[in-house]
């Protein structure tokens, strides 16, 4: 799908309400476990876009040092757009969540039911993730003497490091909102869930005891299941 200089590439899985999951830094389509997507494909339509720079799709014009989640944010719409869906329920992991919170912002209208999954509003949020989105300029440097790392991976932590966050929009939001957060992530610390349940009008939150930042990975069908009981309610 064209968004503005980039073609976007996803993938599509089953039928009945849209379900837009957006990846994290570094993630493409195939690191969502088939089986998560075979049983939220049993009752929604299942889209998966690749993050610019990642899996298949490319960085098109933009440099990797000015990548913006804003921009991200423009390239999922231009998916659900180009699809012709006016509605979705929308699931954003890590990265993901911040793109799922510009999205939803800037389309309203269009998010029926929003996920946030191990995310964080940005740098004003608590210390865990404050340190996170410092440590990400070191990663910048990383990434450019490390040839391994994609020029997505570089994009994506750009994006992190300059985006100015939503801490002063999140009262804006006005879908159901659900917060899945794990008390071990070392990434997201709790406080940020609890933080961001403040400030998102009726959120509901649960919180996974020992559950990492990658969670999903290590209970696919818990994980699917509690994706399913927000979503279907």
């Amino acid at each position: 799908m064209r968004s503005a200089d980039a073609r976007v590439a996803y993938r599509i899985v089953g039928s009945g309400m849209p379900l837009v999951i957006v990846s994290g830094l570094g993630d493409s389509m195939k690191d969502w476990k088939e089986s998560i997507i075979r049983m939220l494909a049993k009752r929604f339509c299942v889209i998966l876009p690749d993050n610019r720079g990642i899996g298949l799709t490319g960085m098109g014009s933009v440099s990797p040092q000015k990548m913006t989640i804003c921009r991200y944010a423009e390239d999922v719409h231009a998916v659900v757009e180009g699809e012709g869906f006016s509605e979705i329920f929308l699931l954003g992991h890590s990265m993901g969540g911040m793109i799922a919170q510009e999205f939803t912002l800037r389309y309203p209208g269009m998010v029926k039911k929003l996920m946030l999954f191990a995310t964080d509003y940005g740098p004003e949020s608590s210390y865990r993730a404050r340190l996170m989105n410092r440590c990400v300029h070191p990663l910048q440097a990383l990434c450019v003497i490390a040839p391994w790392h994609t020029k997505g991976f570089r994009a994506g932590a750009c994006a992190i490091a300059a985006w100015e966050g939503s801490k002063d929009r999140l009262g804006e939001i006005g879908c159901p909102t659900f917060l899945l957060f794990g008390d071990a992530d070392f990434l997201m610390h709790p406080d940020v869930a609890y933080e961001m349940q403040r400030m998102i009008p009726h959120a509901e939150l649960r919180m996974i005891s020992g559950g990492t930042h990658r969670m999903h990975d290590l209970y696919p069908a818990e994980f699917a299941r509690t994706v399913l009981a927000f979503f279907d309610s």
